[in-house]
C-alpha cells in the first residue's frame, strides 16, 4: 500500500464510502488513540513508515503461515495492518480537522449544528470550546454553555445569543456594525473589544465584565423607565442578583480572575452556594446534591491541578459539610 493509496483511503473514509472492514479498522485505532495529539506527517515519513510496517507483516506471515490462505484475504490483511501502522496519525489528524466538534461515544461533546442559517453550538459538562465567527472575533465558551449567532452577518448587525452559560467573547473591530451579546435580561453592545459573560439557570445572578474596550448593557426587561443603559469601562463591572433585582456595578483590579475559567482554573470570590456547587458540576461534569442545611455559602479559594475529590474535601471542609460519592452522583450532608 502506497501513500497515494493511503491518500484515496482517507478520503473514502472522510466521504463515508469505505467498506465495513476499513471503517471496522479507522475506528478502532481512533478509540485507541482519542488522547493523542494530532500531527502532519510528510510522505518521506509515510515512506519510511511503510517500509518498516512491511518488514514487521511479511516477517510474522512467515513465522505464523500454516497453510496457504486465499490471494484476497492477504492481501487484505497486510493492507489492514500497513494502514494501522503507518497511516493512523494522519487519519486521526484528518478526524479531528473534519470532526473538531466531536468527541468519541459516551464522552463529553460539543454539538454544532446549522439550522435556517443559524449556528447553534452547546457544550456538555467537562468540556471548553473555541469558535471564530464570520467576522474574525472569537468566543470561547465555558462547559454546560449555549450560543447561536447567524452563519453570515448582514444590515450592519452582529448578533450572538448566550442562551446559557458563560463566555468569553474577544471582538473582531468594524465600527460600521456593532457586535451584540443577548442574554434572558441584558443586550451588551461593543464595537471592538473583550469582555465575559457569566448567566448559568441554576445561578442566582447574571455578571457581566469588561477586559479591554468599551461596552454598552441595555436592560431588556426594565423594572424602571430610566436607567436602562450601562456603560462599562475597562475592569469594570455589573452584577445582577436576580432573586432580589439589585443590580451593583463595581471594579475589580486584575482580570484573571474573571477568566480564570478559560485555562481551566476555578476561581471563587465570595461564590454562592449555587455558584460553587454548578461550576464544579460543568468541570467535572457530576451532579452535586446540597441535602446539608448550610446553604449560605460565602466561599473564596482558587483550584488549578487539583483532583474532584481533594476540591470537595477543601470546600466541604470550610462551609461545614460532608460529602458522599455514588459514581458521578455527589450527595452533600
Amino acid at each position: 500500500m502506497d501513500i497515494n493509496q493511503i491518500k484515496t483511503l482517507l478520503e473514502r473514509y472522510s466521504m463515508g464510502t469505505c467498506s465495513a472492514e476499513e471503517k471496522r479498522i479507522i475506528e478502532k485505532w481512533l478509540a485507541e488513540t482519542e488522547n493523542s495529539k494530532a500531527f502532519t506527517y510528510d510522505d518521506d515519513f509515510i515512506s519510511e513508515q511503510l517500509v518498516i510496517s512491511k518488514t514487521q507483516i511479511d516477517s510474522r506471515l512467515k513465522i505464523t503461515a500454516i497453510k496457504p490462505r486465499p490471494k484476497y484475504n492477504w492481501l487484505a490483511a497486510a493492507a489492514s495492518a500497513l494502514f494501522v501502522i503507518s497511516a493512523g496519525a494522519i487519519i486521526y489528524a484528518s478526524y479531528l480537522r473534519k470532526h473538531t466538534s466531536q468527541q468519541l461515544a459516551n464522552q463529553p461533546h460539543v454539538e454544532k449544528q446549522v439550522i435556517n442559517g443559524w449556528v447553534y453550538i452547546k457544550t456538555s459538562k467537562g468540556i471548553t470550546d473555541q469558535v471564530k465567527l464570520p467576522d474574525g472575533s472569537i468566543i470561547t465558551l465555558d462547559a454546560a454553555t449555549i450560543i447561536r449567532y447567524p452563519q453570515k452577518f448582514t444590515n450592519h448587525k452582529r448578533p450572538v445569543y448566550l442562551d446559557e452559560g458563560e463566555a468569553l467573547f474577544e471582538v473582531a473591530k468594524d465600527k460600521t456594525s456593532p457586535f451584540t451579546v443577548y442574554t434572558n435580561k441584558f443586550a451588551t453592545t461593543a464595537l471592538g473589544t473583550a469582555f465575559n459573560i457569566r448567566s448559568y439557570a441554576k445561578e442566582h445572578k447574571v455578571s457581566i465584565s469588561l477586559i479591554h474596550g468599551k461596552i454598552r448593557i441595555d436592560d431588556l426587561h426594565p423594572t424602571h423607565k430610566v436607567n436602562t443603559s450601562n456603560i462599562l469601562l475597562p475592569h469594570e463591572q455589573i452584577v445582577l442578583n436576580k432573586l432580589s433585582g439589585n443590580l451593583v456595578k463595581s471594579s475589580f483590579k486584575e482580570e484573571t480572575p474573571v477568566i480564570a475559567w478559560k485555562s481551566g482554573v476555578l476561581n471563587f470570590s465570595n461564590a454562592s452556594m449555587d455558584e460553587v456547587i454548578n461550576t464544579i458540576e460543568n468541570r467535572f461534569n457530576v451532579t452535586i446534591i446540597n441535602n446539608s442545611k448550610r446553604t449560605n455559602w460565602s466561599y473564596t479559594g482558587d483550584f488549578k491541578d487539583e483532583q474532584l475529590a481533594d476540591i470537595l474535601k477543601i470546600v466541604c471542609l470550610t462551609e461545614g459539610v460532608s460529602y458522599t460519592t455514588n459514581k458521578n452522583s455527589i450527595t452533600l450532608k
